[in-house]
């Protein structure tokens, strides 16, 4: 709604617009769910449940986190150039947790450009400034 309402972060071309909400599905689909169950089960008390939880989430965002890196070889951003779409922000908000997630950027070189480059936007710091509630 807001992308439209202002005119940014997804393009009005057709076919580059299918780009975006290919990845805003993507992330709908796999990149908030799976870590938030990893986040569900790093919450439970240690136990064979916990560590089958995490264990079984943690491969599958680990393995999203791969296919993200994949996607930005050779990219700024996940599905448009020279400025994110709404796509980069709703995958922004579950990659900003990645420690949380237990994936370090360590062999994801270019989800971890990408992620400098979100953050570094002052946008999206003044956006982290607001406290969680």
């Amino acid at each position: 709604y807001l992308a439209e309402k202002t005119g940014r972060f997804l393009p009005r071309d057709l076919r580059a617009r299918v780009q975006v909400l290919e990845w805003l599905m993507w992330q709908m689909g796999g990149f908030g769910p799976m870590p938030g169950q990893v986040h569900h089960f790093l919450m439970q008390p240690d136990g064979p449940a916990k560590e089958y939880g995490f264990n079984r989430y943690h491969a599958e965002t680990r393995r999203l986190y791969g296919v993200l890196d994949k996607r930005l070889a050779g990219r700024e951003f996940v599905a448009t150039e020279g400025e994110p779409s709404i796509a980069d922000f709703a995958i922004l908000g579950w990659a900003w947790r990645h420690e949380r997630h237990q994936v370090p950027f360590d062999d994801l070189p270019n989800v971890a450009a990408w992620y400098a480059r979100m953050m570094a936007r002052p946008a999206t710091a003044k956006g982290f400034e607001v406290a969680l509630s």
